[in-house]
């Protein structure tokens, strides 16, 4: 294919994702929800208010993040044709500044989509200065670990011109593996202050599941979430020895021990289903072809060994991305179904995910049931009706089992 050709069909796939969002935001309206039948007319309407809000923030940082990037390419292929390649020292620093002038550039959209609409939605605890901390660490972190990457893609470019996508994907699978062990003990400690799950009987529970999924759980633990937000929320990370359950206190302050269970029996789902591993795997695999496309891609411009990739290379990558959300959101709502019927199979009880699903929908501010549009570009979770009547279905064959 033409090098203007892939380039276009990039810029489509990016435009024609934010436009399906747009449609998808637009066209979805609170009366036509089906979940009407869990929640009041003035919930449905709320949640509308509040992703409109979110998305419409979103779609305009995401354009503007673009045409930044966009800008950066031309120039540098227009201005910078004779300019002498960099030390790596000097490179580093020249993608630090272009780095966190991006940062700046998407600050005032991240400000008001994290702290502002959550306020008005009655959604966040934090303050001004505690916001800014969280997003302050965030951003450091972020520049660094982009700054290494980069710079190091600059060294492996100009050291070996034809090859260096090979030792490129290799690094960042190792780093997948690296990041996913200790991230939950270097990273989620500077925005979260963590405790045992001291309720016995929980724990004696919690154990039986996954006894019974065939696993071992290192750790459950409890976030003090509250200090920052109203919402309710559990995950599961780590491997190896880092392997963990985290649980929100605000969930366990305003939900039944039942429906606590069923949040971890679906983390445990999870595990048992090995998805980290998965995600390490699909990760690795992807960016394996996304990197040799971009070799194939530099080599036919001529800038295979040249510090005006970079900003080429950035550009792809961002617009891969939208390529490929659709697909990558498609396999996280399968791996939560999956997920979602170890849950079931591990309570035997359907019943206390209904009114699980329910209060996360009240508590997050979920819309019920989406746009199709919305649900295939943006949704990594199936919507709360699908997995309300996920469970209800569950609950039906068990009463009809002899």
């Amino acid at each position: 294919m033409h090098i203007t050709a892939i380039w276009i069909a990039l810029g489509a796939a990016a435009l024609v994702y934010m436009i399906l969002v747009l449609a998808g935001m637009l066209a979805y309206s609170p009366g036509d929800d089906p979940g009407g039948r869990y929640f009041s007319e003035h919930f449905l309407s709320r949640a509308a208010a509040y992703q409109r809000a979110g998305l419409t923030v979103s779609l305009l940082r995401q354009a503007i993040s673009l045409l930044f990037l966009a800008a950066a390419a031309f120039a540098a292929l227009r201005h910078f044709q004779t300019a002498p390649q960099p030390p790596l020292a000097t490179a580093a620093g020249y993608i630090f500044a272009f780095l966190l002038l991006m940062q700046l550039l998407n600050l005032p959209f991240d400000f008001y989509r994290g702290y502002t609409i959550e306020h008005r939605f009655g959604l966040s605890a934090q303050t001004v200065a505690g916001w800014f901390a969280d997003y302050g660490k965030g951003a450091l972190i972020s520049l660094l670990l982009s700054t290494a990457a980069l710079a190091g893609l600059y060294f492996l470019i100009t050291r070996r011109p034809e090859q260096w996508w090979l030792p490129a994907w290799a690094v960042f699978t190792l780093f997948l593996v690296i990041s996913s062990y200790l991230f939950p003990l270097l990273i989620d400690p500077l925005f979260y202050r963590f405790k045992p799950l001291h309720d016995e009987e929980m724990q004696q529970q919690i154990l039986d599941m996954a006894g019974r999924a065939g696993i071992e759980v290192e750790y459950v633990l409890v976030a003090d979430a509250s200090r920052r937000t109203h919402k309710a929320n559990a995950y599961f990370s780590g491997l190896g020895g880092s392997k963990r359950i985290v649980i929100y206190d605000t969930l366990l302050e305003r939900f039944t021990p039942r429906e606590v269970l069923a949040v971890i029996a679906h983390e445990i789902g999870h595990w048992s289903h090995r998805h980290i591993v998965l995600g390490i795997i699909t990760g690795s695999a992807a960016s394996f072809l996304a990197l040799y496309v971009l070799h194939l891609l530099l080599q036919k411009m001529g800038f295979h060994a040249d510090f005006r990739a970079l900003p080429l290379a950035m550009l792809f990558l961002a617009l891969l991305s939208f390529a490929a959300a659709p697909v990558e959101n498609a396999l996280s709502r399968h791996w939560e179904r999956e997920a979602d019927r170890t849950a079931f199979s591990l309570t035997g009880d359907g019943a206390p995910f209904v009114s699980l699903f329910r209060k996360l929908s009240l508590s997050n501010l979920s819309v019920a049931q989406p746009h199709p549009l919305l649900k295939a570009t943006l949704y990594t979770h199936p919507p709360t009706l699908e997995r309300i009547e996920a469970a209800l279905q569950h609950a039906e064959r068990q009463e009809q089992a002899p």
